[in-house]
């Protein structure tokens, strides 16, 4: 089979379990790295980890100019047709512009250390590592991308979503039997060696792959659509992940590194409702791009209707989980962490992502089938009036108030992104979709049967 062709259902079923298997497990590891981090530092230094991390992430999500959605969006549709060149000069042009805009971005965060912060004297070091995890987060990401655009998707999750993880946790366990306790600045050092040297394999094999196949220059027309939809999509895949790092950076400012260390821990354990469809999203965001563009939009409305009910289903799930253990799954971090208030935080932020999966892969849809400007007005729109609201209800109500702006925030772009896609292009990606589409007339038919 080749790289572009389209996947059977099944095989397609089989690749997303897997994928939920891994992005299950990579939230579990997760879950302990940060914990493992928690246990090895004091809560002052957690709480600057945390940041350096949020930080660090924020900036990473724009330094790859949208590279690595533009490979997901460009490279099926090219090797869907068998024009294997083309999409080799694709990715060697989404390569460049990767590593120009890392670059960029890591020495302009490294020139946040020359500007000292009163009452943080750890505050160059801090800013030089988190530099260094910038870089490695940002190219980390594109080469899971441009390995899933190839439907390897085990290639490309493996290295950074477990592995990683797996190593990191390791390392901070080992060290704390030889030291009484990590600063913040080692932590994020770490954190950034080891996701290189874990993704080390995948950049080999990427490197080799594009440069020993067939490869040709893109058509002025293939430029053109290249630079038009890489700008709305550098957009459209930053603001998402920036609003909740961004959200922890803002409850830091106003509330201080503990606070923010708590609404980071919640918004962690969060994403534990949205685990189904980020893992559903990593298998069908290919054969999405490459049916869209061979004109198979009922196969399209297929997928996102599966994808949707899958994803939404584990999110509620989640959600009676943290209503009923939320306090205990918080105490693990640290039992400072298991108060009431952010235990309100984690629901809100639960709900939140509920609504947020019935919308389906709302994001993904648009990215992949042309709808990257309307998708980046709405985000710019929602996400602009979204962080004011997180503020000021930060201010009056503290981390309740946070996570009440960003469980809002992200509810509010998910039903207008789907409103607009099913308006647009007549696809709708959320739970309704499923329940109009082929899928659903099937189960009819099926319990019409057996009753």
């Amino acid at each position: 089979m080749s790289k572009g062709e389209r996947l059977p259902i099944r095989t397609l079923v089989r690749h997303g379990a897997a994928a939920g298997i891994i992005k299950l497990a990579s939230a579990g590891l997760t879950f302990l790295l940060f914990m493992a981090a928690a246990m090895v530092t004091d809560q002052r230094q957690f709480g600057l980890f945390s940041t350096a991390y949020a930080g660090a992430s924020l900036v990473s999500f724009f330094s790859i100019v949208g590279q690595h959605a533009a490979v997901l969006r460009f490279w099926p549709q090219y090797a869907g047709i068998g024009d294997i060149a083309s999409a080799n000069g694709l990715m060697v042009r989404a390569m460049r512009l990767t590593l120009i805009g890392l670059t960029v971005s890591t020495l302009l965060v490294a020139a946040v250390a020359l500007m000292p912060i009163a009452g943080v004297p750890e505050w160059q070091s801090l800013i030089l590592a988190t530099a260094g995890l910038t870089l490695a987060l940002g190219w980390s990401e594109f080469t899971a991308c441009a390995l899933r655009a190839k439907n390897d998707l085990f290639g490309g999750l493996l290295p950074r979503d477990i592995v990683w993880r797996v190593v990191a946790i390791l390392v901070f366990a080992f060290s704390g039997f030889f030291a009484q306790g990590l600063s913040a600045v080692t932590a994020t050092t770490l954190s950034a060696g080891l996701l290189l040297l874990c993704v080390l394999p995948q950049t080999i094999i990427l490197l080799r792959d594009t440069y020993r196949n067939l490869r040709g220059p893109l058509t002025p027309a293939q430029k053109a659509e290249f630079n038009t939809v890489t700008l709305g999509l550098w957009g459209v895949t930053a603001l998402p992940p920036a609003l909740g790092q961004a959200s922890t950076l803002l409850v830091a400012a106003i509330l201080g590194p503990e606070a923010a260390g708590g609404i980071f821990v919640a918004d962690r354990v969060m994403r534990l409702a949205v685990l189904a469809l980020n893992g559903i999203n990593q298998a069908v965001a290919p054969q999405i791009s490459g049916a869209f563009h061979r004109g198979e939009r009922e196969h399209v409305q297929r997928l996102t209707g599966l994808a949707a009910i899958g994803g939404f289903a584990l999110a509620l799930a989640m959600l009676v989980v943290f209503v009923l253990f939320g306090r205990p799954i918080l105490a693990i971090f640290d039992p400072a962490y298991a108060t009431g208030t952010l235990h309100a935080a984690l629901i809100l932020l639960g709900l939140g992502a509920v609504i947020g999966t019935a919308c389906g892969p709302t994001e993904l849809t648009m990215q992949l089938t042309g709808l990257q400007r309307e998708l980046f007005r709405t985000l710019v729109v929602v996400n602009t009036l979204g962080l004011a609201v997180t503020a000021g209800l930060t201010l009056l109500l503290g981390p309740v108030g946070a996570a009440l702006g960003m469980a809002g925030t992200m509810a509010a772009w998910c039903m207008l992104g789907a409103t607009i896609t099913r308006r647009q292009i007549g696809i709708d990606p959320s739970v309704f979709g499923f329940f109009t589409g082929q899928d659903a007339t099937a189960v009819r038919l099926l319990l019409k049967g057996r009753s």
